[in-house]
């Protein structure tokens, strides 16, 4: 095996460990259905991604981290007046061991698609294993802003959709001015 695999597998025993700690921590709370949020499972993802140095499952839950999954996390944080540690651990440690493989392989274009395709499962799957009171991945309650525009029920998924979408583009275009792209490295790996 080969020192940057290993490294990878190694990462990916550090996430899952702060995912179990979470996961414990959540249970304490009695708040396991939460672990469905998008952010959990993208880092689930980035522990099978690495693992098995998949970069597009990397890659889609690296941005899912990115572009909606911290934001979101701050703005809770900010208006619950507080977080736990455990949270804390599972908002940084995975992002940043997705980010150290994504500086070695790219970020894959699929990116922002597998990562809308990963929350259009989610919302389903929460609405029917989560209380309503945890609101898990929006899957409840819709957002006030955005359903005042959109009243309806087709068209604020569309336009939820399209919202989400769009972070994860303007994420996508971000991350891979920093990371890369996979094609562009096997370019200039061939040319030189």
């Amino acid at each position: 095996m080969d020192p940057s695999t290993r490294q990878d597998r190694r990462l990916a025993l550090l996430v899952l460990l702060v995912l179990a700690c979470h996961t414990l921590a959540k249970a304490r709370l009695g708040t396991l259905p939460e672990l469905l949020w998008g952010c959990n499972v993208a880092s689930f993802l980035i522990v099978l991604g690495l693992w098995a140095a998949e970069a597009r499952l990397v890659g889609a839950a690296f941005l899912w981290h990115l572009a909606v999954g911290e934001p979101a996390y701050v703005l809770g944080a900010v208006q619950a007046g507080s977080t736990g540690w455990t949270s804390v651990l599972a908002h940084t440690v995975p992002a940043l061991a997705a980010f150290r493989f994504l500086r070695r392989t790219g970020l894959p274009r699929s990116a922002p698609f597998l990562a809308l395709a990963m929350f259009l499962a989610l919302v389903p799957l929460s609405h029917a294993l989560t209380p309503p009171a945890l609101n898990v991945n929006l899957a409840h309650q819709r957002l006030d802003f955005l359903r005042r525009g959109f009243p309806g029920q087709w068209d604020y998924r569309i336009a939820f959709t399209a919202g989400m979408l769009g972070l994860l583009a303007l994420g996508d275009l971000l991350a891979a001015r920093l990371l890369g792209r996979p094609e562009a490295r096997a370019l200039s790996a061939s040319a030189g």
